[in-house]
């Protein structure tokens, strides 16, 4: 009965998203009344300024932001259920290093031979993004089990190994340093349809998957002996939720940056707010993070205007205290 009423409350919940999108519509460095936004999103005539600031800059801005948080979100949620650790997410794991190394390494390369080869940015993210998190699974497994300490720290070397991979390509490949660098901090600015509509289509299509599936990672928290006492593929399972959460966490930097700690604490949020079943829980952490990181964007491009902070700062701020917090309560419970 409890699942059914959070599931109510949820669906009750999503007007307000979209309330939320309006706001951040119409509030920035000009102010755009809702009714010109109304107008302007049906095709109906409205200053040819105001047009362009919706369609072109705050529209795709938020709706890649939205895209992306769900994306970082979702994927932290499956990857805390997988590994039955409420620390896992790509940031930990160095999923996210690893993907901005293989989008920076793309770039260096297509300004140097070929410039067609942008076109595989997401691709070089995805295959990098792999190899940063199988490192960190390998080196700290012990004895087919994932300490958490062992997890963060081997999580803290894969991220020092490719932001120094990051750092060499930056200096000796690319002379746009500046540019660079504020981009792997995250960023939402400049966001184009395209990177837009890919984000949004692996956001939905991944969230959505992770849901489907939500009865088997809610075996998994369970225990492993319980999954496969119910038929759970174990193994199997696993595999999949580490290409699909790599993959979409691949796509996620590819078109952001490194965006730190959303996948991290909106899966605590959604299963507080709404409860620990997935089905509901997931869903509810892709919302809440689009929600987020759309939030933490309009705090970093108003709040220090004319200057705009760096998105990833912003989540820093807000996830660091809420990561020694898990961290803390752990270490009392066992």
């Amino acid at each position: 009965m409890v699942r059914i009423d959070r599931g109510r409350t949820f669906l009750i919940a999503l007007p307000f998203l979209i309330v939320f999108v309006f706001l951040n519509l119409a509030f920035g460095s000009v102010y755009i009344p809702v009714l010109d936004i109304l107008k302007s999103l049906v095709g109906l005539k409205i200053s040819n300024t105001q047009h362009i600031i919706i369609m072109q800059l705050r529209l795709p801005r938020i709706l890649l932001g939205l895209g992306v948080g769900a994306a970082l979100a979702s994927t932290g949620n499956a990857f805390q259920a997988m590994m039955k650790n409420p620390l896992a997410d790509p940031y930990i794991l160095g999923v996210s290093s690893g993907a901005a190394f293989g989008a920076i390494l793309i770039n260096v390369l297509a300004q140097l031979y070929n410039p067609n080869l942008i076109f595989y940015t997401w691709l070089f993210a995805f295959l990098f993004g792999i190899l940063a998190a199988s490192i960190t699974y390998f080196v700290a497994r012990k004895g087919g089990k994932l300490p958490v300490t062992e997890l963060i720290l081997s999580g803290v070397m894969v991220n020092l190994l490719f932001s120094a991979g990051v750092t060499f390509l930056i200096v000796y490949g690319w002379r746009n340093v500046q540019m660079t660098s504020f981009w792997l901090l995250g960023s939402l600015a400049g966001s184009g349809w395209r990177s837009v509509l890919l984000v949004g289509i692996v956001a939905g299509v991944v969230s959505t998957f992770y849901t489907l599936i939500g009865k088997y990672l809610n075996a998994m928290t369970a225990g492993e002996e319980e999954a496969i006492h119910v038929g759970v593929k174990v193994e199997t399972l696993k595999l999949v939720v580490f290409i699909v959460g790599t993959f979409a966490t691949a796509v996620a930097v590819s078109a952001s940056g490194i965006i730190g700690f959303v996948g991290l604490i909106m899966p605590h949020m959604a299963r507080r707010l709404f409860g620990t079943d997935h089905r509901i829980s997931m869903p509810a952490s892709a919302v809440l993070g689009g929600i987020f990181l759309v939030a933490c964007d309009s705090i970093a491009r108003t709040a220090f205007s004319p200057a705009e902070m760096p998105i990833g700062t912003i989540t820093a701020l807000v996830g660091s205290p809420v990561f020694m917090y898990i961290l803390r309560r752990r270490r009392k419970s066992v």
